[in-house]
């Protein structure tokens, strides 16, 4: 076998996951495989058949795990309803977890057939991908393989499998579901998430505290940089959030194109509670509930309930400060402070809803972009004002991308492969999102965004 799998999740309580049994398959077929990531894992791609990937082939039984969640604000009990933890394969020292998504029927699925489309797989694919080019923290995606059944969500399609790359997939929700469901177990469980991802911490006097510390820098370490790139999301519950700050769960997200921090793309958020400018506040109410899942260490240890609010209450300036220091990156400025011109540039974007991605290269090389909404009075006197203090174009190249996953781009994509079986534009789109920071001899469409009514009627689906 390919995959070198010791899954240590299996030594903690039967209660936090169930056994599962991937669906069968007659003829699974091999749509994308990622090279890298097999290299990056010490995989052996001949031996790293379809069959292998959709677990037909395995070495191990595989896992559903449990978790619970704050899903739209309301707490409910949950588990891997249509995804499986094949298990987690150990090389060159790290430990990695390869889970199966669409593989069918779990203990947790309800309601659910467990299975996903093949334009769900792929699109999870595509974003994961361009968010690892982006050098933002996510999962990966090691390929996807389209089985042989129909799979009806909003239309019917083929069937397909993700084969999913993270850490762990050890959530907020998860702790919620131990708090809530086996108490007792929290302080082993806790100790097992430390050794598995914040080992240095068992040093620590108050190991505890310093966890929540740190899971909360590194979540805010992920927002900003979805903040950066114009990422949203979607469906920011408590169950989506990774333990150890990776992106994860590409379901109803998409890019921001003209800038609106009001901007909601999935259907079922009609409230914007998950919209790009409601992403800070919601990570803060989401930690604020992994603090409360966290207090029944209190019992166990010197950890108290004070010491959690108080490290909380910090979350504002912390995520002010490193909120502030990526955008003066962005602007090209070295030094610290400037935050009433970053303030300037936001309310001029929100003002003009000017393409985000575009105003930055815009503002590092006025030749670069051509787009009447640059060519004003008041942009150009503030760019004076920023080009007096900062647009240092070594800094801003750095963080500013040239392409993102345009949302009209993706969904030409999609189609094409729906309608003609055709991959072609997919991977071309995968190849200029392999180097967004550099610029390239491509099309210009990759570098336009989307007519503006085009992404004022744009929808993304949860296709659960």
């Amino acid at each position: 076998m390919p995959f070198s799998l010791d899954t240590t999740y299996k030594t903690l309580d039967p209660e936090l996951y169930e056994k599962a049994t991937p669906k069968h398959i007659d003829n699974p077929e091999m749509l994308l495989r990622n090279d890298a990531l097999c290299d990056d894992l010490g995989l052996d791609t001949e031996k790293l058949s379809s069959r292998i990937l959709t677990g037909q082939e395995r070495s191990e039984e595989p896992i559903a795990q449990a978790y619970a969640g704050h899903q739209y604000g309301s707490f409910t009990l949950l588990g891997d309803g249509r995804a499986m933890l094949l298990g987690e394969h150990v090389h060159g020292g790290d430990r990695y977890d390869i889970q199966l998504k669409g593989s069918g029927r779990t203990p947790y699925s309800g309601r659910g057939d467990g299975n996903a489309t093949v334009s769900s797989m792929l699109r999870e694919y595509l974003y994961s991908w361009a968010m690892q080019h982006l050098n933002v923290k996510t999962s990966r995606s090691l390929a996807v393989v389209e089985t042989d059944e129909a799979v009806t969500r909003r239309q019917t399609e083929p069937g397909a499998i993700l084969v999913r790359v993270m850490n762990s997939h050890i959530r907020y929700g998860t702790f919620q579901y131990v708090a809530s469901q086996a108490p007792d177990e929290l302080p082993r469980f806790t100790d097992y998430v430390i050794d598995r991802h914040y080992p240095q911490l068992h040093e620590r006097k108050r190991p505890y505290l310093a966890f929540f510390d740190a899971v909360m820098q590194s979540s805010i370490e992920m927002v900003v940089d979805w903040l950066r790139v114009g990422f949203v999301h979607g469906v920011m519950n408590t169950d989506n959030m990774s333990i150890d700050g990776e992106t994860f769960d590409y379901g109803p997200c998409a890019f921001v194109n003209y800038f609106d921090e009001e901007a909601v793309f999935s259907s079922i958020d009609k409230h914007g509670r998950y919209a790009f400018g409601n992403q800070r506040s919601i990570l803060q109410w989401n930690l604020a509930r992994f603090a409360e899942a966290l207090q029944p260490l209190c019992a166990h240890s010197a950890l108290t309930v004070d010491e959690l609010e108080a490290t909380l209450t910090e979350f504002p300036d912390r995520f002010d400060s490193q909120y502030y220091a990526m955008m003066r990156k962005k602007l090209g400025i070295d030094t610290d402070g400037k935050r009433e011109l970053v303030d300037e540039l936001l309310a001029w974007l929100q003002k003009t809803n000017a393409d985000y991605t575009n105003t930055f290269l815009k503002l590092e090389a006025p030749e670069t972009v051509d787009d009447p909404v640059f060519a004003t009075a008041e942009f150009e006197q503030l760019r004076e004002t920023l080009a007096a203090v900062g647009l240092d174009a070594e800094l801003m190249q750095d963080v500013n991308p040239r392409y993102i996953p345009r949302n009209y781009l993706v969904e030409e994509a999609l189609d094409e492969y729906l309608e003609a079986g055709d991959l072609s534009t997919f991977k071309t789109l995968l190849t200029v999102l392999e180097t967004p920071y550099v610029s390239q001899r491509v099309d210009s469409r990759f570098q336009q965004p989307p007519p503006r009514a085009f992404d004022a009627a744009y929808t993304t689906y949860c296709n659960t």
